[in-house]
């Protein structure tokens, strides 16, 4: 049974590597996938190989990348995926599309050749757009490329309600992280009365993800507990949010983008982690930090509340009130029982339901129910 592999629109691996999230898919998904199917072939948007990021022989074998030889528009290369490679694409039992955006292959091919997909639907990405055609092209994808779906993969319950609306069978299977990567630091993390206290983030520096709000959260706590703010990612506000620092007077450390073998250390030198975003999905760089055992402080949004629950796992805030915020910050960082009890509680969470190998093997098994035999 071989298996075709369809990315977000536009992606590929070396766009992966950019944020930092290449060896996720490699060691993450192609070593399980490669165990599971005889062949597995990787549709990229990009000009690339499996040479570029592994010397792995066993993925080589099992795992081939199908790119184009130049880099193109991604629209058109989403319509002639499937006839450029028409002779692999018949060949393949099942297609797994990562993310809802990337559907448009796989429904030609579903027309053409009748082959099932399986697509992930992680967030609604037409509600992020402004108003006007583009949202209304991302909402008609999104709702042809669930409906025509053999089944979706939902990430949280509130988007496993939306997607049972139009789609004939939704598997709830939540994005998961590796615990034994992603684990408390040996011995246990010391919470000492050291300055500053890093507050950590992990993700992409844009407007929806409310990175503001923490600066002005920590530029309230100045003068009762010294901070330093290590932001992890890259974005169009980088410089806006170095510029909005230096006017507040509060420390930030731009590290850029961090490889995933190497973020562990980053969490483990943080003492609180922040994800204040408007809205998200069912982030990953969340469950990451928890997984470690670092006390997290999140914004009230259906994502984070998928994962956080209130006093126990974490803390919620008002992501409009940067205020609570600092109040939240400021009890994680000076109640040591507190950010202990809710770090430990966190990896203990993490640990039970969202083990990234586990939810990988839920995965191929709904690929292998719904695969052409």
């Amino acid at each position: 049974m071989n298996l075709g592999l369809i990315p977000a629109l536009g992606g590929g691996i070396a766009e992966l590597r950019r944020s930092g999230q290449d060896s996720r898919l490699l060691d993450g998904y192609f070593r399980a996938y490669a165990a599971a199917f005889e062949k597995v072939w990787y549709f990229s948007y990009l000009p690339e190989a499996l040479t570029d990021y592994t010397d792995d022989a066993q993925l080589l074998r099992s795992v081939q990348i199908m790119a184009p030889r130049h880099a193109g528009s991604r629209g058109l290369r989403a319509m002639t995926m499937p006839v450029a490679h028409s002779a692999i694409v018949r060949r393949c039992a099942v297609l797994r599309v990562f993310q809802i955006t990337g559907v448009l292959p796989a429904l030609i091919a579903r027309a053409r050749f009748g082959i099932p997909y399986v697509t992930t639907y992680g967030f609604s990405y037409s509600a992020l757009s402004r108003p006007g055609p583009t949202r209304l092209l991302k909402h008609l994808v999104e709702r042809v490329g669930l409906r025509y779906a053999t089944a979706v993969i939902a990430t949280t319950e509130a988007l496993r309600a939306h997607a049972g609306r139009i789609a004939r069978r939704v598997e709830l299977i939540p994005n998961g992280v590796d615990t034994g990567r992603f684990a408390p630091p040996m011995p246990d993390r010391e919470h000492t009365t050291r300055d500053p206290r890093q507050i950590l983030y992990v993700g992409r520096l844009s407007r929806e993800k409310n990175i503001s709000a923490l600066i002005r959260a920590a530029a309230s706590l100045q003068g009762r507990l010294p901070l330093l703010i290590v932001l992890v990612g890259d974005g169009p506000i980088r410089e806006s949010l170095a510029a909005e620092a230096r006017t507040a007077g509060v420390a930030v450390e731009f590290r850029g983008v961090v490889d995933q073998r190497l973020l562990p250390r980053t969490y483990a030198a943080a003492d609180a982690f922040v994800l204040a975003s408007f809205t998200e999905g069912h982030p990953k760089a969340l469950i990451e930090a928890m997984s470690t055992g670092l006390p997290c402080v999140a914004s009230d949004c259906d994502g984070n509340r998928s994962l956080v629950t209130p006093e126990r796992t974490g803390l919620l805030f008002d992501p409009n009130r940067p205020a609570d915020l600092a109040a939240c910050l400021e009890r994680v960082l000076t109640d040591h029982a507190l950010a202990e009890t809710l770090g430990r509680a966190a990896r203990e969470l993490v640990v039970a339901q969202y083990d990234l190998g586990r939810r990988v093997q839920q995965e191929i098994a709904v690929l292998k129910s719904v695969a052409r035999t």
